[in-house]
């Protein structure tokens, strides 16, 4: 991923925070028939402290997982996302564009074998997505109906080689103008505008903050 220094986040817990608040990801891999993609949800893992996974599952009935075994594949976690006038900044001499955030991460996968640990990792998922709710979902994976279920699907892990956070947030821009931007943001509902601006606005102050304590 092309990523200007102005735009790269490296903080480690910043990026796992967003993987965790945006699991909804698309595996990337190239086949013998080209390049194929997969919308799935993917959960971090490093119980052993030294090897960082992710782990998620698939239905069989989709190659993707037979395909990419053993290969080494891209995940993309898409943030939030907004158009971005070139009215806004308050000054001649700019263009359009477009701010988002997101997180990039290349590994290895590797298909889960063992019935057990393909298991965990749904047990696992399951419980990251239901233990906010209200009234969470329970199961039992000794029920046949359940058991028939785990049958149709391929669970897996992939090794992380590399993790690349881009947070375009009109960085390469003056404050005043970044400040225009997020007042401008502010009064429309369009894409994820404001949220973008809380972003901007939390970059800002960050900004601020820092200059403050300089002085």
């Amino acid at each position: 991923m092309y990523i200007p220094s102005a735009f790269n986040v490296q903080d480690k817990q910043i990026l796992l925070d967003f993987i965790q608040q945006n699991s909804f990801g698309i595996l990337f891999s190239h086949t013998e028939q080209g390049p194929f993609a997969s919308h799935l949800p993917f959960l971090y893992e490093n119980l052993s402290g030294e090897h960082e996974c992710l782990i998620g599952h698939m239905a069989k009935a989709n190659p993707h997982w037979r395909d990419a075994n053993e290969q080494d594949v891209l995940v993309v976690f898409a943030g939030p996302h907004t158009y971005i006038s070139p009215t806004w900044y308050g000054e001649s001499h700019t263009v359009p564009t477009w701010n988002y955030v997101t997180v990039h991460i290349s590994g290895k996968l590797i298909v889960v074998e063992d019935e057990k640990e393909s298991q965990r990792i749904v047990e696992d998922t399951l419980r990251f997505y239901e233990s906010p709710l209200p009234v969470p979902w329970q199961t039992d994976f000794n029920d046949p109906f359940i058991h028939h279920l785990m049958k149709s699907i391929a669970s897996f892990k992939i090794q992380i080689q590399k993790i690349e956070g881009k947070w375009k947030l009109s960085q390469n821009h003056s404050l005043i103008r970044q400040q225009n931007v997020v007042s401008a943001l502010s009064q429309v509902n369009q894409y994820d505008s404001q949220e973008v601006a809380r972003l901007m606005q939390q970059h800002i102050e960050s900004i601020r903050s820092k200059k403050e304590k300089d002085v």
